[in-house]
């Protein structure tokens, strides 16, 4: 009898000591990786490395390593968002001041000028060059205001068609002066949207077709399953080849192409910034020298 209690003494005594030879390496190797994370540099590639083979610890290391690399591409995609938002603000300022030192020439000629007619054709040069100045800044406007997670939008039932065709009916004269005559195929359709928010949406998606197209725009609406509907705005291009439609709603993507239209390359990034607040979705495909453009809505 004494020596089963000697027995089992010793065994529990046996482990007790491993137990506390765990805990002390699992100490000793926590302990490791806590300095090497407080010391670590948060822009090095450094990561957690471990030769211990406890139970868990190759499998804890691993999952600190992952979150590592995941904040690291966070990190690395901020900065180059931040460089990107830094280059089109200075493409923009360019574009603001074309302008504006424009619209400063023809005053001072206007000033000097003793011909009536002559002076009015400077002063309404100079009005045009401010209007494209004011225009270029309402989009960098619209752009913070739709990017900015606190703006209200009060979503509620919208006719759609009525919407559209008060739309297109605003830029009738410019269709007229390129002998565009743009087509509308709706039903009657109710969707769920911020009404101020949904005409800002086909505006700039008609002001895109105007500025980029090289034929008349055609609108689409179209019912699909699970109550949403489809809007295609299409209208043939000039260079298609040339418009990578995967960056079509970044900010600033016509700043990284040609500058020779006008606008800041922020109409399509307001869009679909508009969009997603209404839970809504923007997509673009190039098939056939023709850009298509939908706009996915609920209906209610």
């Amino acid at each position: 009898m004494a020596d089963a209690i000697m027995l089992t003494a010793m065994l529990a005594l046996g482990l007790a000591m491993g137990a506390v030879f765990v805990v002390a390496c699992y100490a000793t190797e926590l302990g490791r990786q806590a300095r090497f994370l407080t010391a670590r540099d948060r822009a090095s590639n450094a990561r957690l490395t471990t030769s211990s083979r406890l139970p868990g610890m190759v499998s804890l290391v691993d999952s600190v390593n992952a979150e590592l690399a995941a904040s690291d591409a966070e990190r690395v995609e901020a900065l180059r968002s931040a460089d990107e938002f830094s280059r089109g603000l200075s493409a923009l300022s360019h574009d603001v001041r074309t302008p504006l030192t424009g619209a400063r020439g023809y005053l001072q000629l206007a000033r000097e000028e003793e011909d009536p007619a002559r002076r009015g054709a400077q002063l309404a040069a100079a009005d045009a060059r401010l209007a494209a100045m004011a225009g270029l800044l309402d989009e960098l406007f619209s752009y913070a205001r739709a990017a900015d997670p606190d703006t209200p939008f009060e979503l509620g039932s919208v006719a759609l068609r009525p919407l559209l065709e008060q739309v297109l009916l605003g830029h009738y004269p410019e269709f007229e002066g390129r002998g565009w005559e743009p087509a509308l195929e709706c039903e009657d359709v109710m969707v769920e949207a911020d009404a101020e928010a949904l005409a800002r949406i086909v505006e700039n998606l008609v002001v895109n077709a105007l500025r980029h197209g090289s034929g008349t725009l055609s609108v689409t609406v179209r019912p699909t399953e699970k109550s949403r509907v489809l809007a295609d705005f299409a209208n043939p291009v000039a260079e298609p080849g040339s418009i990578d439609a995967d960056r079509l709603f970044e900010r600033f993507y016509q700043a990284d192409a040609s500058r020779a239209t006008q606008g800041s390359g922020l109409g399509l990034s307001v869009a679909a910034e508009l969009a997603t607040a209404q839970g809504m979705e923007l997509s673009a495909r190039v098939a056939d020298g023709t850009l298509t453009i939908t706009l996915v809505m609920s209906t209610v």
